[in-house]
């Protein structure tokens, strides 16, 4: 009984750990985002770590903390392959494109061409064979290292060659612990990206699967045939390993769990104001939803006072529940119907790369930035910086000075923040509304997100039932 006990408890511990790294995905939605990470990507401000959670790594980091946590310090995580596309799914996420690295990595050396390439992995001759294709390719790859040498090398032969991109193809866990190291040690603008088999691919050591085979999502079947001793355990124990926590993850929060969290919220000093849910429409369009949003208004207006200089801030509990969407219609209305100044804080909005930034403004010499990208009387500012780290970002964010100046310039303040920095941001909101999609969000999400904004004493208004889909015909249900 206590060994199942004890296997109780550190399930307990893991899957915390894995929604975490869920919560970290830059999930791709369309070639427009990816084009602009890879532009992004081609100009960092400073050492960044580039990886790619699969099905292998979501199992390694079940079962090891430390690689868990190299994977976490990245600074951009991607998804990669069917089996965390089916995982997003089942937990009702967006997947987005499958950017796995075979495809990705290749992609992000042409936007390298002519800059300093650096290689670490693999052994002779496959090391030659790859840097010979990359030269070919525009490349100048000022190092090529194998990946079985002694760790304490890589920092120091990084810094001393300065490339201007690493890749390390050196397999799980071994890259992702190297590429923290690497980027701990480097001192200037450096991209680190984690490639697994990248540079046996790239020297012709693995052939890839036939176009037809990748357009099915059947690359994985190809590669076991290809190597069935290597990678049988990965694919077909790992693949159950896989579905078995999976499982345990979706429903791991469980009756005991869910009751305890409900208590919490209900014991917690948050102010709780009961808003009945209302439809809204995807598409921020002020015309089409001009009856919801004035309700929406008006009841902000009853829950936090008519008068101005107020925060409000949109959450949810998972990506793709149309927050930015809705926060910027209702910035609109406001504006409108209240003839307010409003700002509003979003990194999604359009030319989001050329829009200013609050925090790059507040890392100057005024403590107090006034945003400059406005329009429809509404002024837009992205909220945090993608070039800056996340201490940086947390510090910004975190401080009661800059929302207070804030204050001092608008009379409302409209704040679309997501993960990691949607607590920071909910504690200085005066209200904070969530927005659930209709039919979709699970309430074992909402119950989480509830008690996070509550260990900050964040003061929850009520919520939005966005995207609500009528099974009935327009006229009886709007008659019902």
């Amino acid at each position: 009984m206590s060994d199942i006990l004890a296997a109780s408890a550190s399930d307990e511990r893991k899957i915390p750990r894995i929604h975490d790294l869920l919560e970290r995905l830059r999930v791709v939605a369309d070639p427009r985002q990816h084009r602009r990470l890879l532009d992004e990507l081609s100009r960092p401000k400073r050492a960044r770590v580039v990886s790619f959670l699969n099905q292998h790594a979501f199992n390694l980091a079940w079962t090891d903390p430390a690689f868990g946590d190299d994977l976490l310090r990245s600074d951009v995580l991607l998804r990669d392959g069917v089996g965390m596309a089916a995982c997003l799914r089942l937990l009702a996420r967006a997947p987005g494109m499958n950017l796995n690295g075979t495809d990705f990595i290749p992609q992000l050396v042409a936007a390298y061409a002519g800059r300093r390439v650096a290689l670490i992995g693999t052994s002779e001759p496959y090391l030659e064979r790859a840097r010979q294709y990359l030269r070919e390719r525009g490349a100048d790859v000022v190092c090529a290292l194998d990946g079985f040498g002694d760790e304490e090398r890589y920092p120091a032969a990084v810094v001393e060659s300065r490339p201007d991109l690493v890749i390390l193809g050196m397999g799980m866990p071994k890259q992702e612990r190297i590429a923290s190291r690497l980027a701990a040690a480097a001192d200037y603008p450096v991209v680190i990206v984690n490639g697994g088999a990248i540079l046996d691919f790239l020297a012709g050591r693995f052939p890839r699967a036939p176009m037809w085979a990748r357009r099915v999502r059947m690359e994985w079947l190809y590669r076991l045939a290809r190597e069935p001793r290597r990678l049988w355990r990965r694919y077909l124990l790992g693949g159950a390993q896989f579905l078995s926590r999976v499982v345990r993850l979706c429903w791991g929060d469980g009756p005991d769990a869910s009751a305890i969290r409900m208590e919490r919220a209900a014991n917690s000093n948050v102010t709780t104001w009961e808003m009945p849910s209302m439809a809204m429409d995807m598409q921020p369009l002020f015309a089409q939803t001009d009856t919801r949003l004035a309700q929406l208004v008006q009841r902000l207006d009853v829950g936090m006072g008519e008068g101005g200089r107020r925060i409000v801030q949109f959450i949810a509990a998972r990506p793709g529940e149309g927050v930015s969407s809705l926060a910027y219609s209702y910035a609109l209305a406001s504006a409108q119907l209240r003839k307010r100044r409003v700002l509003l804080l979003s990194n999604d909005i359009d030319d989001a790369e050329h829009a200013a930034c609050l925090v790059d403004e507040v890392g100057g010499d005024d403590p107090h930035p006034v945003a400059s990208a406005a329009g429809e009387g509404v002024t837009r500012m992205r909220l945090f910086s993608d070039t800056r780290s996340y201490q940086d970002n947390y510090a910004v964010l975190d401080d009661n000075a800059v929302w207070k100046g804030l204050a001092e310039r608008f009379d409302e303040i409209v704040v679309d923040a997501r993960s990691p920095f949607a607590l920071a941001t909910a504690k200085h909101a005066g209200g904070v509304i969530l927005v659930v999609e209709a039919e979709v969000t699970r309430a074992s999400l909402l119950r989480k997100l509830l008690d996070d904004l509550a260990g900050v004493n964040a003061r929850v208004l009520g919520s939005v039932l966005n995207k609500h889909r009528s099974h009935l015909p327009y006229a009886l249900h709007e008659r019902l």
